[in-house]
């Protein structure tokens, strides 16, 4: 008995072969597209997204990465306020309000999460328009130098208006200057006096915050003023 000869598969269609050299060349020109771009995250995703779809095939999974942080151990700049680091501002404070105080001056002490203010109001410090400090109250602000330097930690010098626009001063365009000029002015005295460079900064915010209303002479007297802003015990541990 003559054995059956087996059935030869019938050839692919020539299509086939044309489809997959097109598909082959399709890939290889995306795949050229993706390596000219600048590549992030989201695009690069989508572009795995789209050949998953194409060849139907799961090609990658996003997995959120492991926390490098073991628990019970503090990040290394995690930042902590040291309790003998508030006394020590207090102290300090509470020794400039005093020193201010005595020259009847009211000034004003507020307390954050990390940070201390010492609030200082602007018309004893300047004249009005100027941004050059007072000479007669040059000795208090060195004063109060004097007492933050030994703290050894970092301030920022804040200058603060009311809402009045100015008109007579063409060297001063608008309050963001003057305020801005006058936060200059006192950290280039600190850092004359020996107030360290590294540690201290500055800045201007015009009228934009406010502590009391601009719309009577005692609320803008109240916003034109300087702060101190000791920041408290923010040491990389």
């Amino acid at each position: 008995m003559a054995k059956k000869k087996k059935q030869e598969c019938p050839p692919l269609p020539m299509w086939m072969t044309t489809f997959s050299d097109l598909m082959s060349l399709l890939l290889t020109f995306f795949v050229l597209l993706f390596s000219m771009s600048s590549i992030s995250k989201e695009k690069f995703l989508k572009f795995l997204q789209t050949l998953e779809f194409m060849w139907g095939i799961n090609i990658v999974k996003e997995t959120k990465p492991p926390s490098p942080v073991q628990p019970g151990i503090n990040p290394p700049f995690e930042m902590h306020p040291k309790p003998e680091k508030w006394s020590e501002v207090n102290n300090a404070v509470s020794e400039a309000k005093q020193a201010f105080s005595k020259a009847e001056i009211p000034v004003k002490e507020v307390k954050r999460a990390k940070e201390i203010i010492l609030r200082l109001p602007a018309d004893y410090l300047f004249d009005e328009g100027s941004y050059i400090p007072n000479s007669k109250y040059l000795p208090l602000l060195k004063r109060v130098c004097d007492l933050l330097k030994r703290l050894h930690v970092p301030i920022r010098i804040e200058g603060h208006t009311d809402s009045k626009p100015i008109y007579r001063y063409p060297k001063i365009v608008d309050n963001w200057d003057l305020s801005l000029l006058r936060a200059i002015y006192v950290a280039k005295y600190f850092i004359k006096w020996g107030f360290p460079e590294d540690k201290i900064s500055v800045g201007g915010y015009a009228d934009t915050e406010p502590i009391a209303p601009n719309n009577t002479p005692e609320g803008r007297a109240k916003n034109r003023r300087i702060d101190i802003v000791i920041f408290v015990g923010e040491e990389k541990i």
